[in-house]
């Protein structure tokens, strides 16, 4: 509901121009025409000040949103940062309690504002929007605001033309500008907007968690140069990785420099800076007279920092700044005798804390995206891990809001990156499912019905007589990354046009989301509006290959690769004589794929029964297993099982997740269920080789533990009462 309908405040620069739209297709040109303002503005920092009186009687809100993105402050004091990403058509703002903060009388509301002025998959920006909306809830009147262009930030972008390095000058910050008692006087007001096309909500989300952190490890290191110099350094260890920046003290005087280099792992004793994953951090801070404070605006993913004074320069503090969205890591926990298992399950957990920030993101270092088929694992294992669905339903939301853009729905969403992956696509009605799982909600399930079938009916379009998809070429067709993990897959899949012909995996998917659709419409009491029996028949009759007891890449194809395989069995269209041998096959090849369809193939020894061999895959000793990722010293889940199977490997990839969710539903055996009284049922499958075995989940605003001790084959299950004690209870299986 639109209640907020606030006047936007901008600087002369954004008064009156037109947006730009952003939205086409990945490999269609943007129209030269629309390039203007979007390339002159770029990397563009202001601050803002408004006054408000407080008379020390009653609570006070703070309605505020802004674009790109604003940091609050409220007598020098930081508040929060927002809003979330999202689209002009359904743009966040943040209700806030700002009473705490205020004290009687005068006091002063800044923002840091931020124009990126990229388009990416971070935000919508580019499109000429800037500006910041705020009003006191009670009185409605807007605030306004004096400005300064800040000029303290310059550096090169970095990534996939994602973030902006921050090289930062202290000399141009206007330091105290967030204080009651600064001059303001030379500033001048903003000015109102002409051209607000915003459609406004209330963020649906929390704000971010943002918090110091001390490093582990701070080492001061004496470097001697060719020349016989010496100068010192140092070498910063956060202990594991961070979303976040660094913040420094440092005393010296004008124009002396620190160079500051961060990274995600060590090499040759110092900070890989120029990072596998395509980003290169390395930042330059010049510092002005006495004592400076390093400002960052922007994060990172990172665990080591080196930095490197120039001759004189003090450093009187380093500490990080963390970020992520929150999560309390004791509501979902692991207790094993295997402590592979448990470290397994701590990467993973940290993942997903590290790359859930005011969305779902696939890293917080190179794309910083919210990517649809990655969504499907993380937001599953997020969801587990919170007992929450509101950051789940936003990004549904989401992407249900790209179907204006295409009928088929973009991958990455929001942002102005206009990237189209079919798979990703086909995978939106399983958040959907997943949702109604969790919460028995039919009306927003009901809410999402019409774009479901729009996604069914874009995809029809390819259908032949049979219901087979020929030539989506449209969108990448993916079927797994990177290219060389497709466990030699038999299809032309290049980019942006798909070879002729039939293939397995697209099909596979297609009548996933048949099926979805099918149950969607169950749930509902509708009409199913799709025979996803017949298409079944059809995709045994064009891919299985009796003779081998295997599904075949191709209609033309020989080749039985896993993929062809694993999304079959996960969507149940195997002949039933064919169950075993498909079964061996999956575990005979084990993880050859990338990691994020290991979920798929996890989920689909479970769908076969295969539960021992489910478990042992998660523990594999091999190259391809999160076993691999230990032994290489992941603190957090890895975008590939190894460092170097991919050429910029990301080191914090929550896409890899996948033993979260395996481990609750498939071998704990929490099975949401709607239909019973608590909201699931339990179906263990705990395997005698995991010896004790004690897992605890939130669900329901209540917290439950399945556990079995080391040599024993009974099962038991607990509520966890809020003093800690241990309730136990029958289980409804």
């Amino acid at each position: 509901m639109q209640n907020f309908q606030p006047i936007w405040y901008t600087i002369p620069e954004f008064s009156d121009g037109t947006p730009v739209s952003v939205y086409h297709k990945e490999n269609e040109p943007m129209d030269s025409n629309e390039r203007g303002k979007e390339k002159s503005v770029r990397n563009l920092h202001v601050l803002a000040r408004s006054d408000i009186e407080w008379d020390n009687r009653a609570r006070v809100g703070l309605r505020i949103t802004a674009d790109d993105y604003y940091k609050l402050y409220i007598n020098g004091i930081f508040v929060t940062q927002g809003p979330a990403p999202s689209y002009p058509e359904h743009y966040y703002y943040n209700t806030l309690d700002i009473t705490s903060f205020l004290r009687q009388g005068k006091n002063m509301v800044a923002v840091h504002l931020y124009y990126q002025g990229l388009v990416n998959r971070v935000w919508n920006s580019g499109d000429g929007r800037f500006g910041v909306a705020a009003e006191l809830v009670d009185e409605g009147i807007p605030l306004r605001w004096r400005y300064q262009i800040c000029h303290a930030y310059s550096g090169d972008i970095t990534g996939y033309d994602t973030q902006f390095l921050e090289d930062f000058d202290s000399r141009k910050w206007d330091a105290g500008w967030n204080l009651p008692g600064y001059d303001d006087r030379d500033w001048p007001y903003m000015v109102q907007a002409q051209w607000t096309d915003y459609r406004l909500v209330e963020q649906p989300v929390k704000m971010l968690e943002v918090y110091e952190v001390k490093p582990v490890r701070l080492k001061e290191v004496l470097t001697r140069g060719a020349d016989g110099s010496c100068r010192t350094s140092w070498f910063v260890d956060m202990g594991h990785e961070i979303t976040g920046s660094l913040i420094i003290r440092a005393a010296g005087k004008a124009g002396d420099k620190v160079i500051i280099r961060c990274g995600e792992e060590c090499q040759d004793g110092d900070v890989r800076y120029d990072m596998r994953c395509g980003c290169r951090y390395e930042e330059i801070w010049t510092l002005d007279d006495g004592i400076c404070t390093l400002e960052p605006y922007d994060y990172k993913g990172f665990r080591y920092a080196r930095i490197i004074p120039d001759s004189g320069v003090m450093i009187e503090e380093i500490k990080g700044l963390a970020r992520h969205y929150p999560m309390d890591e004791t509501l979902c926990t692991l207790k094993s005798s295997d402590s592979r298992l448990d470290r397994i399950f701590a990467i993973c957990r940290n993942g997903v804390k590290l790359g859930t920030q005011e969305g779902y993101l696939d890293c917080p270092t190179r794309e910083k995206g919210q990517y649809l088929g990655d969504t499907v694992v993380t937001a599953h294992s997020q969801v587990w891990l919170t007992g929450t669905v509101e950051m789940l339903r936003k990004c549904i939301d989401q992407f249900a809001l790209t179907r204006y853009i295409c009928p088929g729905l973009m991958a990455v969403a929001p942002g102005s990156f206009m990237q189209e992956i079919a798979d990703f696509s086909l995978l939106w009605l399983e958040l959907l499912l997943t949702d109604y799982r969790f919460t028995g909600d039919k009306e927003f399930l009901r809410s999402h019905y019409q774009t479901a079938v729009g996604v069914l009916e874009h995809f029809q379009t390819y259908a032949r007589e049979d219901g087979m998809l020929v030539q989506v070429g449209d969108k990448w067709n993916l079927v797994d990354w990177p290219e060389n993990l497709r466990d030699g897959y038999d299809f032309e899949l290049s980019r942006p046009v798909v070879a002729p012909g039939c293939h397995n995996v697209i099909n596979a998917l297609y009548i996933g989301a048949a099926e979805n659709l099918t149950e969607m419409e169950r749930i509902l009491g509708y009409v199913p509006s799709m025979d996803s029996g017949k298409l079944r028949d059809s995709f045994i009759k064009t891919f299985y290959r009796p003779e081998q007891g295997l599904f075949a890449d191709s209609e033309t194809s020989i080749h039985c690769s896993l993929h062809a395989n694993v999304y079959a069995v996960y969507y149940g269209l195997e002949p039933r004589e064919a169950s075993g041998g498909i079964g061996d096959f999956l575990v005979n090849k084990g993880l050859a794929c990338g990691v994020l369809v290991s979920y798929f193939y996890l989920k689909a020894l479970a769908r076969l029964g295969r539960y021992e061999d489910l478990y042992r895959t998660i523990v594999n000793e091999s190259r391809h297993g999160w076993v691999n990722m230990l032994r290489e010293g992941a603190d957090t889940c890895l975008e590939a099982w190894g460092k170097e199977q991919k050429w910029n490997t990301s080191l914090c990839h929550p896409w890899a997740s996948a033993p979260i969710p395996v481990l609750i539903e498939e071998i704990a055996g929490f099975v949401p269920d709607p239909g019973q009284a608590r909201g699931f049922r339990l179906l263990p499958h705990i395997p005698a080789e995991a010896g004790h075995f004690a897992l605890s989940v939130p669900f329901g605003g209540e917290r439950y533990m399945v556990s079995k001790d080391e040599g024993m084959e009974n099962i038991k299950f607990y509520r966890i009462n809020g003093d800690m004690s241990m309730e136990e209870i029958q289980p409804e299986c």
